[in-house]
């Protein structure tokens, strides 16, 4: 066995208990304020509490599912939008093809700008006397220093350098 030293027993506990008076009891009814022990009151809190947080995370799913829907909403009318845009686009490309086609580009050069078809009659040969080699002039009006840098030139090619 342990030994517990020299502490003495509380014997009391084991004493049966004296039954109140009625007179004890009514004073003992009168005297209590809150029937509901600090426990309950505590548990009646957290329950309290934990159903406010689960109330606050159900209106957040909520809002979240609406402003979903709203998102979702937004995207099917741009979609719309959009396809009508490129059935538009189609008509308008398949238009401006018809408008300048080459029938209707000459069509115009004829009937507004009075322009006719280039055939053989219209064609004139030039004939040039001497050599057909082609030579380029080289202008007069030349800066002196532009003259200079060319007169040094041309010795550093007589030279060979």
């Amino acid at each position: 066995m342990a030994n517990r030293g020299n502490l003495a027993y509380d014997l009391s506990v084991y004493e049966p208990k004296k039954k109140p008076s009625p007179q004890e009891q009514q004073s003992e009814i009168k005297m209590q304020k809150n029937p509901m022990p600090l426990a309950r009151r505590e548990s009646a809190f957290k329950f309290a509490f934990k159903a406010f947080l689960i109330l606050l995370m159900l209106c957040a799913i909520l809002y979240g599912k609406v402003e979903t829907n709203a998102l979702f909403g937004e995207i099917s009318e741009l979609e719309s939008e959009l396809k009508s845009l490129q059935t538009e686009n189609i008509t308008l490309a398949a238009e401006y093809e018809s408008r300048t086609s080459l029938k209707n580009v000459e069509d115009y050069a004829e009937n507004t700008l009075g322009l006719k078809k280039l055939d053989k009659s219209q064609i004139e040969y030039v004939e040039i006397p001497g050599d057909s080699v082609i030579e380029i002039v080289e202008a007069e009006n030349k800066n002196i220093f532009i003259r200079i840098r060319n007169w040094i030139n041309e010795i550093k090619e007589h030279i060979g350098a």
